[in-house]
């Protein structure tokens, strides 16, 4: 991180710092504005936001004067604010898009369709694209980084999110030269697959979280959605439909983790997976096929094996953004993309019954959860992405308590661009 600090203030001496346009300003956006406030030669130049004060709030707390935040719809208007050095708010999100100054673009909304509008402007644009809002990632990532690899420009997730932490543990696993078994991430909150945003929302608002947000993490969607972009990424999948979920400890870890027949739980490797017991963090099951490696490990204090734990017990969320916008824009260098294609899919459950012609709440709504599972067994069955719900997204028959949704079940919103997306993603077989 020391190069990174040095690169930064050798742009930052040349006039060259990092402008970035984040979107959204939330508890991610904003903890990232304050975050980037003290790096010098990045700059949080442009927030979009719908409720203004939001991303007002983001910058004062930051430590920016009143007086700097300039507020304008128009691009002409933005880029002379900016060369001024004061900071703009806006809700013209063509604005990060299409300013010639702004660098990459921060995509911390959470709302897929939104996300799949953005992502492919800021590409068209030649913008980088630092995605928070895996909930779109997981869902159309491989037709957006294949146009950004197109347009050479880097598409990627970020670090401090689970999906960017647990790539980072598999790649320091991969480089030192062991197996990767398995990958996960630790579950913070109870699992309840039919929690509502009525149940939570008191708990919700205490943690400054919308109620649909934490409702999304108890239901279990977030979790599917992030291993979906962690699998996609490395080409693994479930080992069965949702995951095992595991009760444990880092002691108990390496032997669950291992196949049956070795006095596991496992059918296969190459999996993604989820534990309550060791959260917050994520973790990597390795292995070895030399007896020096193994008798080494021993000695390390690292377990008997011949399956191993490695364990980071944190991730910093929007705290760490500020290393994957350097690496994307100085670097070229992204912290996750799903290269692998579209390999698992997080599909669509009832959480209760549904009746034909209701309209359906997405993610973190009363109506679905998600389950994560292999993209092969999505496309046999037919079964409906979760991030392809949108606002108008209708049933067209009746829906039981916990029966998987397909496409033919529902009218989905075709304009959408995240929609048509998908369509041509499974049409290129990516």
């Amino acid at each position: 991180m020391f190069k990174m600090t040095r690169k930064l203030q050798e742009l930052t001496n040349r006039g060259q710092e990092l402008k970035i346009a984040l979107v959204g300003s939330g508890k991610m956006g904003t903890g990232l504005v304050n975050q980037i406030s003290r790096i010098k030669g990045m700059t949080t130049s442009i927030i979009v936001e719908e409720k203004l004060d939001k991303a007002k709030h983001a910058l004062i707390s930051a430590g920016i004067k009143p007086e700097d935040i300039i507020y304008t719809n128009n691009k002409s208007q933005a880029e002379l604010a900016m060369s001024k050095k004061n900071y703009v708010i806006t809700e013209d999100y063509s604005l990060a898009c299409e300013m010639d100054s702004i660098q990459g673009v921060v995509d911390a909304t959470g709302n897929p369709p939104f996300g799949a509008k953005l992502a492919i402007e800021s590409i068209k644009n030649y913008k980088h694209v630092i995605m928070l809002n895996v909930e779109c990632d997981a869902v159309v990532g491989p037709i957006i980084y294949d146009m950004a690899k197109k347009h050479n420009v880097v598409y990627t997730g970020t670090a401090g999110d689970e999906p960017g932490a647990i790539m980072e543990l598999a790649n320091f696993a991969v480089g030192a030269g062991f197996k990767l078994l398995a990958v996960g991430k630790g579950k913070n909150n109870p699992l309840n697959f039919y929690a509502t945003e009525d149940d939570l929302r008191q708990e919700a608002l205490s943690k400054g979280l919308y109620p649909k947000m934490l409702t999304a993490f108890v239901d279990g969607t977030n979790t599917m959605i992030e291993l979906t972009s962690v699998a996609n990424a490395l080409g693994f999948t479930p080992d069965i439909p949702g995951c095992h979920g595991l009760t444990t400890d880092i002691e108990s870890m390496a032997k669950q983790f291992s196949l049956k027949e070795q006095g596991g739980v496992l059918n296969n490797y190459r999996i993604v997976d989820f534990c309550f017991g060791i959260a917050p963090g994520v973790f990597a099951v390795v292995t070895h096929d030399t007896k020096e490696v193994h008798d080494l490990m021993g000695y390390l204090s690292m377990g008997k094996g011949p399956n191993y734990i490695l364990y980071r017990p944190y991730h910093l969320t929007s705290l760490e953004t500020p290393i994957t916008i350097y690496n994307a824009i100085v670097e070229k260098d992204p912290t996750i993309v799903p290269e692998k294609g579209q390999v698992s899919d997080t599909i669509t459950l009832a959480k209760r019954d549904l009746k034909k012609g209701q309209s359906l709440e997405g993610i973190g709504g009363k109506d679905v959860y998600g389950q994560i599972v292999s993209h092969i067994d999505q496309r046999r069955k037919n079964l409906l992405p979760m991030g392809l719900i949108t606002k108008k997204t209708k049933l067209k028959v009746d829906v039981k308590k916990d029966q998987p949704l397909t496409y033919d079940m529902v009218e989905l919103e075709e304009e959408q661009t995240i929609i048509k997306l998908r369509q041509k993603q499974d049409e290129l077989g990516l």
